[in-house]
């Protein structure tokens, strides 16, 4: 597999913004034009590629959508899913900065047309630098690991949307958590060391931190070289030329419409991991263990 890697990176010219560009287009978003705006789409695989384990943005993501569990008293899995197009790149790479990870094809039951792409590595206790840290310890963090953190917990786990207003668009980013104590300890920590401000919507599932507006945009200003998620990096990014007035309403609008994930089942963002993945696949380099079979 390795060898064969080698050969299509060598004589084929496959790299990792090949791998991008076959992903974006396969969501119907032109790289071209978002290039004459000033918009970088292959930023997110730089600074994924600096990431380490010890970096707090993957503090964040364990809090956020990444899962780790003890498997023995020696040793760890950490893992994530998704079925997105967009997800399964960022995870692939997010997965392969702690260890190169082992792929694992599933379904559910209750969606047994749609097939879960997880990646997953297997740690030694003593590898894994964030055993027994909470949310609490990130009032120890400087600002940098606290935007760190963030852009983790945003990329995993939160929403990054623009939502229509009668004088225009209205910029959000929300992270989410059935814990509302820690949802207001990171309120608190954000105005206190980012003076960025904050609200919280309850309900009995899910709540949200919520930043809108100004606040969101301010955030983003200080996440942006941290922020790796590729469609909510994008997403960020093109409101904010719109904000800047570097877009008219139109052009805002033209791309806003390309990034939304729709409901009709035709939406080749959502429920295609699978099919990115084997286009993608002379850059996944998914050998870390022995890939599961697809459970039908």
């Amino acid at each position: 597999m390795e060898e064969i890697e080698k050969a299509l990176k060598e004589r084929l010219g496959w790299n990792e913004i090949v791998m991008d560009n076959i992903m974006w287009k396969y969501i119907g978003v032109s790289v071209n034009e978002l290039i004459t705006y000033g918009i970088d789409t292959h930023a997110w695989i730089e600074i994924l590629r600096h990431l380490s384990i010890n970096d707090t943005y993957m503090l964040g993501a364990v809090h956020g959508d990444v899962f780790v569990r003890s498997t023995s008293r020696s040793w760890y899995e950490i893992s994530a899913s998704t079925t997105s197009s967009p997800g399964v790149l960022y995870f692939e790479r997010l997965t392969r900065s702690i260890k190169t990870p082992t792929v694992e094809l599933t379904t559910r039951r209750r969606t047994p047309n749609v097939v879960y792409v997880r990646f997953y590595v297997k740690l030694r206790r003593s590898e894994w630098p964030w055993y027994g840290k909470g949310y609490e310890t990130i009032s120890s963090f400087n600002t940098s690991g606290l935007l760190r953190y963030l852009a983790g917990l945003v990329d995993t786990d939160g929403i990054v949307t623009s939502e229509k207003q009668p004088y225009g668009y209205r910029f959000e980013i929300d992270i989410t958590s059935a814990n509302i104590e820690f949802l207001e300890f990171l309120k608190n920590m954000v105005y206190e060391r980012l003076s960025i401000t904050g609200s919280i919507k309850k309900s009995k599932g899910d709540s949200k931190l919520r930043f809108r507006s100004l606040q969101a945009v301010q955030l983003y200003e200080g996440l942006r070289q941290y922020l790796a998620h590729p469609m909510k990096r994008l997403r960020a990014e093109v409101y904010l030329r719109y904000y800047n007035k570097e877009l008219t309403i139109k052009e805002f609008e033209h791309f806003y419409e390309l990034l939304k994930y729709d409901n009709n089942g035709n939406d080749p963002k959502r429920y295609h991991a699978a099919d990115i993945l084997t286009q993608a696949a002379p850059q996944t380099h998914t050998h870390g263990g022995y890939p599961l079979p697809l459970n039908l």
